[in-house]
């Protein structure tokens, strides 16, 4: 993904400890923000895996009531009519996008944690630089201070991009041609930066049969005054409520593209969001939705929900080491800041 951290300014730092007659060294901005977006996705990974997790266990919403065609009812003239259904049209459709924004949301993610853990290094060896040429006896301590925290940064740091060097690459393929998951039944779809499903907040509440039938029988013309004598159609209301990640996700991703602008080519096309459209059949009188090929995109996307959640469960025990080792010395700057103010 990105190339090795370099350290040599760093490890060079404290052969380098003379003094000048520089100003006391002021803290890059870029310091702080990259600790605090790191921070942030050590806070998001971990929410994003859950619901990669989650969303694997999605096969009842596959079934036939949920992403089928819909009941067929029987008029009192004795004909039979195809109806909506209702649970597909307000909550499945949805389950599509979110699971497709889980995958998006973790490869932006995955590409900025290690954008961002590795520009934090190169912004702290500057400062550092600073502190040693600032002629000033609490900039050394600092130095010091920050140069015996080396061993366990520069430690962290090497297990976590190591990790993300593959997953990186696993969460890339995974959407591309040479994926191991099982492929999605439909040809065009993106996946992207966006709001996760909340899963368990998934609420149906059915309504009376009282809705306007959709499809007719083959023999009854759509025009006929016989084919809307009767409601009889099911109507029901059903919410998905939203896990807020989308925002999260693309201020990470935007610091990532502020560290390391080569990243815009790869991250910036996920920030479109998601989007997929599914083949439909007509029969002549009404477009319906291929209802067998959202049934196995459901149950497709379940299934390699879970090898994403597989992908990302490595980094983040990785990810919150390093991030307590940023905030530890983030704390020190800070503490040392406020008694020199």
């Amino acid at each position: 993904m990105l190339g090795k951290a370099r350290w040599s300014v760093l490890v060079a730092v404290v052969a380098a400890l003379s003094f000048g007659s520089m100003a006391q060294a002021d803290v890059p901005p870029a310091l702080g923000e990259n600790a605090s977006a790191l921070n942030a996705m050590a806070q998001t990974w971990p929410v994003l895996q859950s619901a990669a997790q989650s969303y694997g266990q999605l096969a009842p919403y596959a079934a036939a009531t949920w992403a089928g065609p819909g009941p067929r009812k029987q008029t009192l003239y004795g004909y039979w009519e195809q109806c909506h259904n209702t649970r597909w049209d307000s909550v499945t459709q949805n389950l599509v996008t979110g699971g497709l924004d889980i995958a998006g949301d973790a490869e932006a993610e995955a590409y900025a944690i290690q954008a961002v853990a590795m520009d934090y290094p190169q912004q702290l060896s500057e400062y550092l630089v600073q502190l040693v040429q600032s002629g000033n006896p609490q900039g050394n301590a600092l130095a010091n201070q920050i140069m015996a925290q080396k061993g366990p940064l520069l430690s962290a740091l090497n297990s976590l991009t190591t990790l993300l060097n593959t997953t990186g690459e696993q969460l890339g393929n995974a959407m591309g041609p040479n994926s191991t998951l099982q492929p999605l039944p439909i040809s065009h779809w993106q996946a992207g930066i966006g709001d996760a499903p909340n899963l368990s907040a998934v609420q149906y509440i059915p309504g009376p049969n009282n809705g306007a039938p959709i499809g007719w029988a083959s023999f009854v013309p759509a025009n006929s005054i016989y084919a809307r004598l009767q409601d009889i159609c099911p109507t029901g209301t059903a919410s998905l409520p939203r896990i807020p990640l989308k925002g999260q996700v693309m201020q990470a991703a935007n610091q990532a593209i502020a560290d390391e602008p080569d990243l815009a080519q790869m991250v910036q096309p996920l920030g479109t969001g998601s989007t997929w459209t599914v083949p439909a059949i007509d029969d002549g009188f009404y477009p319906e939705m291929n209802t067998q090929v959202r049934q196995q995109l459901v149950a497709a996307l379940a299934s390699d929900e879970t090898g994403i959640a597989g992908y990302m469960a490595p980094i983040t025990q990785s990810l919150l080491q390093y991030n307590q080792e940023v905030q530890v010395i983030q704390k020190e700057i800070a503490a040392a800041q406020g008694t020199e103010g």
